[in-house]
């Protein structure tokens, strides 16, 4: 018995193991998973495009200068609105100097041309009578110095100098009232009451700019100027952004003709006209004097370019396309220009082309694709 007994465990054993064999689940035969790549594409349509440059500048008075007083004098007035940041108006008095000096010194140039005008109709009739008594003696014809043509000459001269002086006098007198050269806003000033001037030699008693037109210096690369037409300049429109807001458009006036040495970069001056407001509408203008601003120019118009979103773009002029059988060709493209949302393509590319947006984890030239047309 004791002999049989692990005859008969093997049995069962080897039963069991058959048992489970035979109701094991047969494995199921699993598809690899698919390998074409989604991908979403843009169709490519050439069109008329005008290029536009992105640039940045801080804008300035058309018009901002330093006073200097042409004579000398102690201040004895000041303008209610010659205070810095105060507006004031074309013609308006700023300040004014003691004159007794130049009321004395007009009234000397009066009198010394009061004097010159009597030497001159004197020597006049003396002329004339000279020539008079010459031809009584009848002793032919009389020169120069017997006529007193060099001294009528002279008191002419006399007479003229006298009256440069009177006028030199007068203007001197008018200086010592200063008043505004146009309507603007005062920045600062170094005199008040009591101040004593020296005149031109004194150097700037204040500065200020003038209210209207501004201009704003916007920066440009040797590749960006070529993209400005420089012969219809006025044609060139500039858009400016304070914050992504718009705020004003002007037209490029001129390009500085040199080339900044130091960052070397061009520079195009856009005019924005009426920029600066009177002292009634300041307060509601969305422009001041050395505000920050964004430009957008627009540059020459192409007739047949390709507009298409950055992120099309693989490497600096490579660009993935998708053929009729749903596979990738890698293209060289010209881009003529870029800013942060777009790039404009010149050549490389025809009407039609389906142009890859998205990303792609890996090219292989001709692999599958299933194409998405991004909305």
């Amino acid at each position: 018995m004791k002999k049989i007994l692990p005859l008969i465990l093997l049995a069962v054993a080897l039963g069991i193991s058959y048992l489970l064999i035979s109701i094991q689940p047969k494995a199921k035969k699993i598809e690899p998973p698919s390998l074409i790549t989604p991908v979403e594409y843009l169709v490519a349509k050439a069109k008329p495009t005008t290029i536009r440059i992105e640039s940045e500048g801080i804008l300035q008075p058309r018009i901002e200068t330093q006073f200097i007083s042409p004579v000398a004098g102690q201040v004895i007035e000041i303008g209610e609105n010659f205070y810095p940041g105060r507006f004031f108006q074309k013609g308006e008095v700023l300040f004014k100097l003691d004159d007794s000096d130049y009321q004395f010194q007009v009234k000397s140039a009066e009198t010394n041309l009061a004097q010159a005008e009597l030497a001159f109709k004197l020597e006049k009739a003396l002329s004339v009578q000279a020539k008079k008594d010459w031809e009584k003696l009848n002793l032919g014809e009389a020169n120069d110095l017997v006529l007193r043509k060099p001294q009528l000459k002279q008191a002419k001269k006399n007479l003229e100098s006298a009256q440069v002086s009177l006028t030199f006098a007068q203007e001197q007198l008018e200086d010592t009232v200063f008043r505004a050269p146009y309507s603007g806003y005062l920045l600062s000033r170094t005199i008040d009451l009591g101040t004593e001037i020296t005149g031109g030699m004194s150097g700037p008693i204040a500065s200020a700019y003038s209210s209207g037109d501004a201009e704003i210096r916007l920066p440009l690369t040797e590749s960006e100027r070529l993209l400005i037409d420089t012969k219809n300049l006025n044609e060139n429109t500039v858009r400016l952004y304070d914050s992504g807001k718009l705020v004003a458009q002007g037209k490029i006036q001129r390009i500085e003709a040199s080339l900044n040495p130091n960052n070397r970069l061009f520079y195009a001056v856009a005019l924005i006209e009426n920029a600066f407001l009177e002292d009634n509408q300041i307060h509601t203008s969305e422009m001041f004097r050395g505000q920050y601003l964004d430009a957008m120019i627009d540059g020459i118009l192409i007739d047949k370019a390709f507009t298409l979103p950055n992120e099309a773009i693989r490497e600096s002029s490579t660009i993935y396309t998708i053929t009729n059988q749903n596979q990738l060709v890698e293209k060289n493209i010209t881009v003529i220009s870029s800013n942060s949302n777009q790039v404009i393509v010149s050549t490389g590319l025809d009407d039609g082309d389906r142009v890859v947006v998205s990303p792609v984890p890996f090219y292989i030239n001709g692999m599958s694709v299933k194409p998405i047309l991004k909305p």
